[in-house]
């Protein structure tokens, strides 16, 4: 019994023994046939077939242990010429990586990419395996990574992710979502919108906002008809108007103004250049509303107040109070009545016959906190309030099991969810109450990149690149209230305040000469004719201009530009011409004698307009004080700058 006993255990011994030794003869087979070697010996084979001399690899893995940032990195093991400039050509997973602004051995891989940096197969490396929260990124949404350090702001070498923050920004989103770094944008106010607009537009409006303007922001939420008439009653019920109103004149009582008080309106809308920023009937300025349907829109007393005073019926509205005489302002709006309606709609003073339900009222803001309304429109009425959707800070680390797929059969991933709930929220949803925005699929992939890169990050401080705004400048006094007037950070940046949509006048007081600014407040002028959105007639007051063109040239001054000499003489007067037309060819861009391009300023009037050392400074480094600027950096030597100085500042004397 005890030898059987005996037997038997030497048998399992003997069975355990070969068992131990096959593992043993494995494991190393396996590391020799790996997936990683194999490519190694690949890019080495691949590399001696190459025209210039490329350092072969030596066999193993290969790794980036980053403690600080919490990263162990091997994805170099396969991916063998990252860093290797004359690969540019090869296939994956050879060739060499686009620009990269930082090195591996600084960051890693994952830090940017995701995926799952420790593993050495292709399949576990992507990291689409289960539990892995974060499987490397698609192509497209790359720039999402930029996001993991450059928080906020813009990232110039991330276009995709600054064009999705941009869009995230304009289209509001802040509104019903917590986003960190978004303010809330300027919408207006629906108090007294009974007084402003009509029933039947309301309607249509509420129906599908993009049918009624093609430009808007405001998205379609899919209303039923119900909800429309339920939301327009509700509406339409506040009679109560937040300013008080000017009556109409009584030149506008009548149906069809008097013809001349139409042409006299006719021509102050030309002048003041309205169509620099509003589209007229498909064709103008992106940057405020269309107008050529306005009159079947608004009431007429609300357009004559509006003209008068837009700051007083929406205030931080960034349209200018023009300096328009009180007939100019009947003049206007007589022509707006009699020329932008919408002709194929019904007349204006008829409206569809509705009976509103009986507890409409309540019904409707019932629907307007549904749809969280007053997360973009202020409106003072009791029982109206915020209604905020998910929170978004770090809906880039959300973990891919607590995303709702539903029935939905797209790709379960993180980035093809949030790309499909920003196209069509109802793909998930039917009855979901976030909105259908009408964008493009480059705009899908920017706003899911910045999406993306909205994550819990526990990258060191030291290693982030945060974006902070430069002191918010906020000028005091005569020269800030006429600021505010006219809305100039609509378009133009003083001191990293406002919108680079025009100039920079920072340094206006060194950049033209007094005597032009005056005379440009008087009457602005286009300087590049091929711009839509131009400087428009703000019919300002004399000792506006005055005070006004006093400040810019006593106080926005540059002394490092304002000492520059610039000798103007024949000698460089000859060599600048040479310069400018021969060797840079800047006629191509600019007109010279009335030749050349339009792309950039004319240089026959320059020395009217600017002085000296600012054309020398601007010629220099033109990206200065205008990053996205088309000229080129010609790397002009400095005598080079002065002479083509010369040859400019002599034009308009010819």
């Amino acid at each position: 019994m005890l030898i059987e006993k005996v037997k038997d255990m030497s048998n399992v011994f003997a069975i355990t023994s070969i068992l131990f030794l096959v593992v043993l003869a494995i494991s190393p087979a396996k590391d020799y046939f790996s997936e990683w070697r194999a490519f190694q010996h690949e890019y080495n084979e691949l590399i001696e077939e190459q025209p210039r001399r490329i350092k072969p690899v030596e066999i193993g893995i290969k790794q980036f242990w980053l403690p600080d940032l919490g990263v162990t990195d091997r994805c170099t093991s396969c991916h063998l010429g990252v860093s290797e400039i004359n690969l540019v050509d090869i296939p994956a997973p050879f060739k060499t990586h686009p620009v990269m602004y930082h090195t591996t051995d600084e960051f890693g891989c994952t830090p940017c990419h995701q995926g799952q940096g420790i593993a050495t197969t292709t399949k576990e490396s992507v990291g689409h395996e289960e539990f892995w929260n974060d499987p490397m990124l698609p192509l497209e949404f790359a720039e999402a990574g930029c996001g993991t350090c450059h928080e906020g702001g813009i990232a110039a070498e991330a276009p995709v992710l600054t064009r999705g923050r941009e869009l995230i920004q304009d289209l509001n989103c802040v509104s019903c979502h917590n986003l960190p770094g978004y303010e809330d944008k300027f919408v207006v106010s629906l108090d007294g919108i009974s007084n402003k607009v009509n029933r039947n537009w309301i309607v249509k409006w509420l129906s599908s906002p993009h049918e009624v303007e093609v430009t808007t922001n405001m998205p379609d939420f899919k209303l039923t008809n119900d909800e429309v008439d339920l939301l327009a009653d509700f509406l339409m019920s506040l009679d109560g108007n937040s300013v008080e109103m000017v009556p109409l004149p009584a030149d506008l009582l009548e149906e069809w103004p008097d013809e001349d008080l139409v042409e006299l309106g006719s021509t102050r809308f030309r002048e003041a250049r309205c169509i620099s920023c509003h589209l007229i009937n498909g064709k103008g300025g992106h940057l405020a509303p269309e107008l050529g349907k306005i009159a079947s829109k608004v009431t007429r007393e609300w357009l004559f107040n509006f003209i008068k005073d837009p700051k007083t019926l929406h205030p931080g509205i960034p349209m200018p109070i023009y300096g328009f005489s009180k007939k100019d302002v009947k003049a206007v709006t007589a022509y707006m009545v009699t020329e932008f309606r919408d002709w194929d709609a019904e007349e204006d003073s008829v409206q569809i016959k509705h009976t509103p339900e009986p507890d409409f009222y309540k019904k409707g803001i019932a629907l307007f906190n549904t749809y969280n309304c007053q997360g973009c429109h202020e409106l003072n009425v009791p029982g109206v309030g915020k209604n905020m959707g998910p929170d978004l800070s770090a809906i880039g680390s959300i973990p891919q099991t607590q995303l709702e797929f539903g029935d939905s059969g797209i790709e379960t991933t993180r980035p093809s969810y949030i790309y499909n709930k920003v196209k069509n929220p109802r793909i998930f949803l039917e009855n979901s109450r976030m909105p259908i925005f009408d964008l493009k699929d480059d705009d899908l992939i920017a706003i899911t990149t910045a999406l993306l890169a909205m994550r819990d990050s526990d990258i060191p401080e030291k290693h982030k690149a945060e974006y902070r705004p430069p002191p918010e400048y906020k000028p005091q006094g005569e020269f800030g209230r006429l600021v505010e007037k006219y809305s100039c950070f609509s378009c133009h940046v003083i001191n990293g305040e406002g919108y680079l949509l025009a100039s920079d006048l920072s340094n206006e007081g060194s950049r033209v000469r007094y005597e032009w600014m005056k005379s440009y407040f008087r009457l602005p002028y286009t300087l590049r004719p091929i711009l839509t959105e131009r400087m428009p007639n703000l019919f300002m007051s004399e000792e506006e201009i005055i005070f006004i063109s006093d400040y810019f040239g006593l106080l926005f001054v540059n002394d490092e530009i304002d000492k520059i000499e610039i000798t103007i003489d024949a000698e460089s007067i000859l060599d600048g011409e040479h310069l400018v037309k021969e060797i840079y060819g800047c006629n191509s861009c600019h007109l010279i004698d009335g030749e050349g391009g339009y792309v950039g300023t004319p240089f026959d009037e320059t020395s009217k307009r600017s002085t000296p050392q600012w054309v020398y400074t601007w010629i220099m480094d033109p990206q200065k004080y205008r990053p996205d600027l088309i000229c080129p950096d010609q790397g002009l030597s400095e005598i080079e700058g002065k002479h083509i100085t010369a040859y400019i500042m002599n034009l308009s004397k010819k």
